[in-house]
């Protein structure tokens, strides 16, 4: 039922023009069936249970294909031997000094609020985005703490959290000219508990909330900054020494188990200090590589990595494409760690940024999960999924992921055949005993019905080659791209193989 092709461009060329034009050819599904720029940018998601050989075929397939034209890009890590795998890829590209890894030896650092604060471009400084940069990391965390049961009142508490966020940030941007956690957090802790206190020589003296205030008064100010400072003034002076303590408390205790992860640690050297990396680096062709991997850093490469990523992905959506034309990828092995909310939003723009999103995971529950169960879930990592054009579905054995694969596939007219054969009594005792010639000829009958089918049943995904010395080290992978219709097979999927690196 399925025309396998086991072709594949096993010369990758140097030296290509660095034109990056959208037709420009990645790599050959088939002889006739080419994978371009233009494909790439539309996202691609990569399926297959463990030892499928997703990451050895289609990924390392595609992953040298984008060094091999002079991409830059992230990508994010889950397992301790993917800077290894990188840098093979990059070596065997010719791409090694490109390469930046982002290690525990905290050597490159990125201060991503007071990058979001100071960078280029007249969106920069608004103190919403920087709020927004910082909360949707939290994101991750939040998820992985729900209980599922859910609390009435844990929106007012989150959007009081994000209200002393936003004062702490123009206080500090105001008095200093920058922003990191540890000063957010300083100016929070320090705050007035009672409008006496605002009086007390010595809370004034101890307070590095109130030194702001001083320092940020004496500053020039532009008209908004004069108004934003007068709105931070009425919330530490009037508003936060009035609240309930409760309240207060309550917010203040939200707002510190988003910040102290970022207060002590690794995360603190790596993104509240100085910048030496920012995430423009890649339109220059770098490719950062954040080596924190889930399963050895936990939730502190988890939570650096979304960061990064994030960062990466407001980035790149800013960047004008006509003086900075080189592609970008996104890379993330294991996706399901580091997948936000956001994602489905990038998703539908960053093809005009000349992004092309690569994400690898086992099954489609992974994503499901991963973004908190529920309507709401499944919606997100559907949406995610749509716009992501290009599927690659490995061997799997995940029966949700196969039914999903084949029903994305879609269902075809298909005709099937019947027949019939029957006999009277006398007829059949004749035909038992070898005499059919004997008796009548029986009754024949034949016919045929039209139906529509899925085209790949979902057991179809179970019997894929999943490479090794078994295999002949080559792995198989279904390919489906909306919209298209692949020569060698003549449908809009296309079984092809992809010979593993031994």
């Amino acid at each position: 039922m399925m025309l396998g092709r086991l072709f594949r461009r096993n010369r990758y060329p140097r030296a290509r023009p660095l034109r990056w034009e959208l037709t420009d050819e990645l790599l050959r599904w088939s002889r006739d069936d080419i994978w371009t720029l233009r494909d790439a940018v539309e996202g691609t998601l990569i399926l297959g249970a463990t030892g499928s050989g997703k990451s050895s075929g289609s990924g390392r397939t595609i992953a040298v294909s984008m060094l091999d034209a002079g991409f830059g890009g992230l990508v994010l890590t889950a397992k301790p031997d993917e800077r290894a795998l990188w840098e093979s890829y990059c070596r065997e590209t010719g791409r090694l000094g490109d390469l930046i890894v982002v290690g525990a030896d905290a050597e490159r650092r990125f201060n991503f609020l007071g990058h979001e604060l100071n960078r280029q471009g007249i969106g920069a400084g608004l103190t919403e985005n920087i709020v927004n940069l910082f909360s949707n990391v939290m994101e991750i965390r939040e998820r992985g703490a729900s209980s599922g049961g859910g609390r009435e009142d844990g929106t007012f508490w989150k959007q009081g959290a994000l209200k002393c966020m936003r004062n702490a940030v123009d206080l500090v941007s105001l008095a200093t000219g920058t922003v990191s956690v540890p000063d957010l957090v300083r100016v929070v802790l320090s705050a007035p508990l009672a409008t006496a206190q605002i009086r007390d020589k010595d809370w004034q003296h101890g307070s590095f909330c109130f030194e702001c205030l001083k320092v940020a008064d004496k500053r020039d100010k532009s008209p908004r900054q004069q108004h934003d400072f007068g709105v931070v003034c009425d919330y530490y002076l009037l508003e936060w020494p009035n609240l309930a303590e409760r309240t207060r408390s309550v917010i203040q205790a939200t707002f510190m188990g988003w910040a102290d992860m970022f207060n002590r640690g690794l995360l603190r050297e790596l993104f509240c200090t100085d910048t030496t990396l920012t995430p423009e680096d890649v339109e220059r062709g770098r490719i950062i590589l954040v080596d924190l991997p889930v399963k050895e850093f936990g939730e502190v490469g988890q939570f650096a990595q979304v960061l990064w990523k994030y960062a990466f992905q407001r980035s790149i959506e800013r960047r004008n494409v006509a003086a900075s034309p080189r592609p970008v990828f996104l890379w993330a092995d294991e996706s399901q760690h580091f997948v936000t909310s956001y994602d489905m939003q990038f998703q539908t723009t960053c093809r005009a940024a000349r992004v092309a999103t690569v994400y690898l995971t086992q099954n489609v529950s992974n994503f499901y999960a991963a973004l908190g169960g529920g309507d709401k879930a499944r919606a997100e990592a559907d949406s995610l999924f749509a716009n992501l054009n290009s599927k690659v579905m490995h061997c799997n054995g995940d029966a949700v992921t196969n039914e999903w694969a084949s029903r994305l596939i879609g269902r075809s007219r298909q005709f099937l055949a019947s027949g019939n054969n029957s006999y009277d009594a006398e007829d059949q005792w004749t035909a038992s005993l070898g005499l059919d010639w004997l008796g009548h000829a029986g009754h024949t009958s034949a016919g045929y019905s039209e139906t529509f089918e899925l085209e790949v049943q979902a057991r179809e995904f179970t019997r894929l080659r999943t490479g090794g010395p078994a295999n002949g080290w080559m792995v198989d992978g279904i390919v489906f791209q909306n919209g298209r219709v692949f020569e060698a097979s003549g449908r809009t999927w296309l079984e092809t193989a992809f010979r593993q690196v031994p």
